[in-house]
């Protein structure tokens, strides 16, 4: 099974829990990521950290992070 991600540029991502990071965006914005939702990090991008992070999550209503759709992939886990 694939699941749909989006490269999200973060100032830091901090694990919190061996299943939690607290992620923060460059506009403040700061979320609570189950480690499941989390793919590994964008290594392309150089001038920040970016992460892999499941789309369904990113979308739901409840989370603030600042993100674009504009870099997708499919990863299978």
């Amino acid at each position: 099974m694939k699941t749909k991600c989006y490269s999200v540029r973060l100032e830091s991502m901090t694990p919190i829990s061996p299943k939690c990071f607290k992620a923060r965006a460059f506009d403040g914005s700061e979320a609570l990521i189950p480690a499941s939702q989390v793919f590994g990090q964008d290594w392309d991008v150089m001038k920040s950290e970016a992460w892999w992070i499941s789309a369904w999550w990113l979308e739901k209503d409840d989370v603030s992070l600042q993100h674009s759709s504009k870099k997708l992939k499919w990863i299978s886990k």
